[in-house]
């Protein structure tokens, strides 16, 4: 198949696939990789728009034989995810107030007290993935929070499954290190 041809036929796949499609099938894998990579201070439905705006400019060129939809929308999703974090961080250090900082939505269904807790403990997660190596941050929140095998990590992030153990061993020692000295500085 010649190479024009092969363009074209990629091409005629990716309308079969439109954009409508994808977010069908993947628009709430996408939210959730979102809000997990993201953390709390993520504007989920801005993050999963601007996904989906890159969706609609890359799908043409997107090719089956290089990457499954999974893996090429992860990426995606991780690299606006990561550009908007660096933003924010930028924001942070020029200024900005605590509320804005500290954005909370409560549940109705929790007390007061509950929340605080469970802000607390969410916060400081937070905090102790803030300085990880993206690809450790990345690895630990897909295993522990999304509940994917190694082999799924592997596959989403393109690598060797076991570099993915590593990455997780690894990640796990410096997040623990991380949430000890978060401890140790509340004085609790």
């Amino acid at each position: 198949m010649t190479s024009v041809a092969k363009t074209a036929a990629q091409a005629e796949q990716a309308e079969v696939l439109g954009v409508a499609e994808v977010f069908r099938r993947h628009g709430g894998d996408v939210a959730r990789w979102a809000s997990r990579l993201g953390g709390p201070g993520v504007e989920l439905e801005d993050v999963v728009q601007e996904v989906f705006l890159k969706v609609h400019q890359l799908l043409p060129g997107w090719s089956p034989e290089r990457a499954q939809v999974t893996t090429w929308l992860y990426r995606i999703t991780e690299n606006v995810v990561r550009h908007r974090r660096r933003k924010e961080r930028m924001r942070r250090w020029l200024g900005g107030s605590a509320v804005d900082v500290g954005r909370d939505v409560p549940s109705p269904a929790r007390t007061a007290e509950e929340q605080l807790v469970g802000h607390q403990t969410q916060a400081r997660f937070y905090r102790a993935l803030e300085g990880m190596n993206e690809r450790y941050r990345a690895a630990l929140i897909l295993f522990e929070l999304e509940g994917l095998s190694g082999e799924e990590i592997a596959a989403l992030m393109d690598a060797k499954t076991a570099t993915v153990w590593v990455w997780l061993h690894r990640a796990r020692a410096d997040f623990l290190k991380r949430l000890q000295r978060i401890m140790e500085e509340e004085g609790g």
